[in-house]
C-alpha cells in the first residue's frame, strides 16, 4: 500500500517537476545564447589598439594604472580625483587588467566585452524574474546586447567605468527583483551593497531607486492604484506564474490602505536615495576639481533645458534609426533651432500623455518611458559636464526602458493567430539580425583613432573638436602634414581657441615652417598671456633658430607662470648645456626630477654637464643609474662607456710622469 502511495505521489509531482527543469534549461540555453552572440558580434575589438579620445589618460599615460595594483595605486584610486572623475572600482578593475595582460589594449578590450556579455545574461535574468515571460525577456536582453548605440560603451576602453557600473547596477536591479518577489530583507542589503558598488564605479545610476519603484508598480505588483487593481492582477498571469502582487502581503505591507504601501516602498529605499545624494555630491565636486563643469555664464539654464529636450528626443531617433553615430556631438548652445526644440518639446509631452492616459491597460509603456526619461537625467545636461551636446554612451542603461516598453507592446498590437504565433518571432529574429550587423558594421570604425575620427567628421560635419582630434591623431601617427591640415580646419571653425593654436604651432615645428609655428603661439598668447605652454613652446622655435637669449626669456615667462612647468624646466636646462651654462643645466634638470623622479633624460642631462665640468666619478653614477632603470637604452649605455673611457684617460695621463 505504501509503494502504492509513493507511486501516485510521484505520478503528480513528476510532470510539475519537469516543467520546472524544463523552464530552467530553457533560461540557460537561452542565458548561453545571448552571452556567446554578444562575444562573437563584439569580437574584432580584441585586436584594436587605444585611441586618442580619452584613452591616453585612462590607460597609455596612466602611471598608476601602467603599474598595476599596488599599494600606491590602490591608494590612489580612492583619493584621486582624475579626469574629473571619482571611480575607484573602475581604476582598480583597470589595473586588474595591467597585471593580467601586461598594458596590451586588446586586453582591456577584451574584459569590457565580457562585462557587456555579463550585463546582457544579468538583464535577461533581472526581466525573466520580474515578469515569467521568458520570451521577450530575451528580446530586451537581446536588443541590448546588439544595438548601435552601446558601441561605444564596449568598444572604447575608457568607458570601462560605464560597463563596470552597469555590471553592478544590474546585479542590485536583480537582488531586488528577487526580494520583491520572494522577501528576505538580506536581498534587500545585498542588493543595496550592489548598488552602491555601481556608484563606486561611477555615479550615472542614482536613479535607480527610482527604477525600482518602477518596477514596484508593474511587473511587480507592489504598488497599487487608487482603486485598488495593480497592474500584475489586471490580466490573467501566464501558467507556471507566482504572481508577483504576492510580494507585499510576504513584506508586511497591506493594501486596504493605498497610502500606506506607497509609504512603505519608499522606506524601504531610504538607504538607496541616500547613497544617491551622497554620491551626486562627490560626482559633482570631482567634475568641479577637475574643471568639467560648465558655468551657466557659458550655457545658460534655458539653453540647457532646450537642448535637454532635443536630446531626449535626438536619442530616440538614434534608436530607431542607429546612423550617424559619433564620439563626440558639439553642443549648440544658444543657437538651437526653436522648430527643433518645439518639435521635440511636442513628441516628448504626446508620448508621456499616452503612456499615462493608457496607464492600466499598458503599464509596462508606462513604466519603460519613465525608466528611460529618468535614468537619463544625470546625463541630459541640465548640470553640463564637458562641451558635448549628447553621447552615445550614456543611452547604455536608459534604452533598456525603451526595449521593455516596445518588446511588451508590439504582441498586443499584433492579432491573434499564425501573425503572433509564427510571423511575429521571425520578424523579431531578423530585425536582431540586422541590429547585429549594423553593431558590426560600427564597431569596425573603432579599430583605430583616425578611422573613428573620420566616421566622426562624416557623421557631424564642420565640427571643431573632431578636427582637433583628428589633428592630433595624424600627429601621433608621425603625418605631420595631414595633421596640420585638420588642425586649421578646426581653428577656421573655432578660432578663439587656445590649445588649437599650440597644437597647430606644434605640428607646424614638426614640418620645419618655424615662423608659421611662432605666429600660432603668439596668437595663443594674444588669447591667454598665461598660458605658460605657448611660451615655452615659442622659446623652442627661438632655440631652434639659435636666438637663445630670446628662448630663454619665454622659458623663464613660462616658469613666472608656473614655477612647475615641467617642458620649460626641461628645455631650459638643454638651453643652459648648449650654451655651457653646466650649473644652470644641472639646476634645471635637479627641478625637474623632484617632480618627475623617472625623468632619465634630465638625469642624463645632469650626468654630461657633470662630465663636461670634469666631475667623472659623478657623471658616472648618474649614468650608471639611468642604466640600471633602463639596461636596455643604447644612448645611455653608450654614454656610460665614454665616461668610463674618459676615466681611464684621464688616470693613465695622471700616471705619466
Amino acid at each position: 500500500m505504501l509503494n502504492l502511495m509513493n507511486r501516485q505521489t510521484s505520478q503528480r509531482v513528476t510532470p510539475s517537476a519537469e516543467r520546472r527543469d524544463f523552464a530552467r534549461h530553457q533560461l540557460v540555453i537561452l542565458a548561453v545564447l545571448l552571452f556567446v552572440a554578444t562575444l562573437a558580434v563584439y569580437s574584432p575589438v580584441w585586436g584594436f589598439g587605444f585611441v586618442i579620445v580619452d584613452d591616453p589618460t585612462y590607460v597609455p599615460e596612466n602611471p598608476h594604472v601602467i603599474e598595476g595594483i599596488t599599494l600606491q595605486s590602490v591608494k590612489w584610486s580612492w583619493t584621486a580625483f582624475h579626469d574629473a572623475n571619482w571611480i575607484p572600482l573602475t581604476w582598480l578593475s583597470l589595473m586588474f587588467d595591467t597585471n593580467v595582460f601586461g598594458g596590451r589594449a586588446g586586453g582591456y578590450h577584451l574584459t569590457n566585452t565580457l562585462l557587456h556579455a555579463a550585463n546582457t545574461v544579468l538583464l535577461f535574468l533581472a526581466i525573466v524574474t520580474a515578469t515569467q515571460a521568458c520570451a521577450k525577456s530575451f528580446v530586451v536582453a537581446a536588443l541590448f546586447a546588439l544595438h548601435p548605440l552601446h558601441v561605444e560603451s564596449v568598444a572604447w576602453v575608457a568607458e570601462r567605468k560605464d560597463v563596470l557600473s552597469t555590471l553592478f547596477g544590474l546585479l542590485s536591479l536583480l537582488a531586488y527583483i528577487r526580494f520583491a518577489t520572494r522577501a528576505g530583507v538580506w536581498r534587500l542589503a545585498v542588493s543595496f551593497i550592489f548598488f552602491v558598488l555601481s556608484l563606486l564605479s561611477k555615479q550615472t545610476l542614482v536613479t535607480l531607486p527610482f527604477v525600482f519603484l518602477l518596477l514596484d508598480y508593474w511587473p511587480l505588483g507592489r504598488l497599487k492604484l487608487n482603486s485598488g487593481v495593480s497592474p500584475a492582477a489586471a490580466k490573467p498571469a501566464p501558467s507556471g506564474h507566482r504572481p508577483a502582487r504576492m510580494a507585499a502581503s510576504r513584506v508586511g505591507l497591506t493594501l486596504s490602505n493605498p497610502r500606506r504601501p506607497t509609504l512603505g516602498l519608499i522606506a524601504e529605499k531610504i538607504p538607496f536615495f541616500a547613497a544617491s545624494v551622497g554620491f551626486s555630491a562627490a560626482a559633482l565636486i570631482a567634475q568641479s576639481h577637475g574643471g568639467a563643469v560648465i558655468a551657466l555664464t557659458t550655457v545658460s539654464f534655458v539653453n540647457r533645458c532646450a537642448n535637454a529636450i532635443v536630446a531626449y528626443a535626438a536619442y530616440l531617433a538614434k534608436a530607431v534609426f542607429p546612423q550617424s553615430l559619433a564620439v563626440y556631438y558639439p553642443h549648440l548652445r544658444e543657437s538651437l533651432n526653436s522648430t527643433d526644440i518645439g518639435l521635440a518639446a511636442v513628441l516628448l509631452l504626446a508620448i508621456t500623455a499616452a503612456v499615462t492616459g493608457f496607464v492600466r491597460r499598458y503599464p509596462f509603456l508606462f513604466v519603460g518611458w519613465f525608466w528611460y526619461l529618468g535614468t537619463l537625467v544625470p546625463m541630459i545636461g541640465l548640470v553640463q559636464i564637458g562641451s558635448q551636446q549628447m553621447a552615445d554612451r550614456y543611452t547604455y542603461f536608459p534604452l533598456i526602458g525603451i526595449f521593455v516598453g516596445v518588446t511588451w507592446l508590439v504582441p498586443e498590437l499584433v492579432p491573434a493567430g499564425l501573425l503572433r504565433t509564427r510571423v511575429l518571432p521571425v520578424a523579431a529574429l531578423a530585425g536582431l539580425a540586422l541590429l547585429a550587423a549594423t553593431t558590426y558594421s560600427q564597431i569596425s570604425y573603432w579599430h583605430d583613432s583616425v578611422t573613428l575620427l573620420r566616421h566622426a567628421m562624416d557623421s557631424t560635419p564642420d565640427n571643431p573638436i573632431v578636427h582637433q582630434f583628428l589633428g592630433s591623431a595624424y600627429l601621433e601617427e608621425g603625418s605631420a602634414r595631414e595633421g596640420a591640415e585638420e588642425l586649421e580646419k578646426a581653428i577656421r571653425l573655432a578660432p578663439a581657441n587656445v590649445p588649437l593654436h599650440i597644437e597647430l604651432g606644434d605640428a607646424l615645428q614638426q614640418l620645419g615652417r618655424l615662423n608659421e609655428a611662432a605666429a600660432e603661439y603668439r596668437k595663443a598668447l594674444a588669447l591667454d598671456p598665461k598660458s605658460a605652454q605657448a611660451h615655452s613652446n615659442l622659446g623652442l622655435v627661438f632655440y631652434k633658430r639659435r636666438e637663445y637669449e630670446d628662448a630663454k626669456q619665454q622659458y623663464r615667462q613660462a616658469l613666472e607662470i608656473d614655477p612647475d612647468f615641467l617642458p620649460a624646466h626641461v628645455n631650459l636646462a638643454a638651453l643652459c648645456f648648449s650654451v655651457a651654462d653646466y650649473a644652470g643645466a644641472i639646476d634645471h634638470s635637479e627641478r625637474v626630477l623632484r617632480l618627475a623622479p623617472d625623468a632619465t633624460g634630465s638625469e642624463m642631462c645632469i650626468a654630461m654637464s657633470l662630465r663636461a665640468q670634469g666631475r667623472l666619478n659623478e657623471a658616472i653614477r648618474r649614468v650608471q643609474h639611468v642604466v640600471d632603470l633602463k639596461p636596455d637604452d643604447p644612448v645611455a649605455r653608450e654614454e656610460l662607456s665614454r665616461t668610463l673611457a674618459m676615466k681611464n684617460a684621464a688616470r693613465k695621463e695622471k700616471a705619466l710622469p
